[in-house]
């Protein structure tokens, strides 16, 4: 419980851009390491859940949330808790561990969607500074085995979705033929309420929808129901 509190506060305090340094958070831990001494399972947990309903960094940080120069290991973590966890939620054989540093097996590197070509976005963006925001953003991210990330980077949206396919749930979520004869997901997608969607191509709208698609991944993964059971 004490543990799943701690993954919950790390991750709503960095996708709001939130710092950890230990005069920042110093005074919230002590004060939670004495609240939550000794206590019995159904204390912990309503304590636990309280501090999470106080907390002021909401989960509509997400929706401004982007790669920058210092947190690319944070962003692979949270594209590998996402990932692993839809496809677990879909029946498949997946891991956190694949993802984020897979021992023995090629690694995954952080994929930007959009290839690094301002030229290519001009009918949106009047400022490539701006064009870099919403390229960085983490709906516009996904992650690739290495190798592979390379090879399909300089590639167009329409281009990259015929590989796509082949790649993890949360990169075929992307395409179109993962909506055919694919139940499982499917029923994952209801069963959660989980806005997936095709995408036929991949503009700032789309970006914009799936902000909202990781920021309902992370409610379901870090929801606080878990803490209203009693025993």
């Amino acid at each position: 419980m004490v543990a799943r509190y701690i993954e919950t506060f790390v991750v709503r305090r960095s996708v709001n851009f939130r710092k950890f340094a230990s005069s920042s958070i110093r005074y919230k831990m002590y004060t939670l390491v004495k609240e939550i001494r000794r206590t019995e399972m159904h204390e912990l947990k309503a304590i636990l859940k309280r501090k999470l309903d106080e907390m002021e960094e909401p989960w509509s940080g997400i929706q401004n949330f982007r790669l920058h120069g210092q947190n690319r290991v944070f962003v692979k973590f949270l594209l590998s808790r996402i990932t692993s966890y839809i496809e677990q939620q879909s029946g498949l054989n997946s891991s956190f561990e694949k993802y984020y540093h897979n021992p023995g097996g090629k690694s995954f590197e952080v994929e930007h969607i959009w290839a690094d070509k301002f030229a290519n976005h001009k009918d949106e963006f009047e400022q490539e500074s701006d064009f870099q925001e919403y390229r960085n953003r983490i709906g516009a991210l996904v992650l690739l085995p290495r190798g592979t990330n390379q090879s399909y980077g300089a590639k167009l949206f329409g281009e990259k979705l015929s590989h796509y396919i082949k790649e993890n749930l949360l990169v075929q979520s992307l395409c179109p033929l993962t909506y055919q004869n694919n139940p499982n997901f499917l029923s994952m997608r209801s069963r959660l309420n989980l806005p997936f969607k095709a995408h036929e191509e991949f503009k700032k709208a789309d970006i914009t929808e799936r902000q909202k698609l990781y920021q309902a991944i992370c409610e379901s993964i870090w929801g606080t129901e878990i803490y209203n059971n009693e025993n």
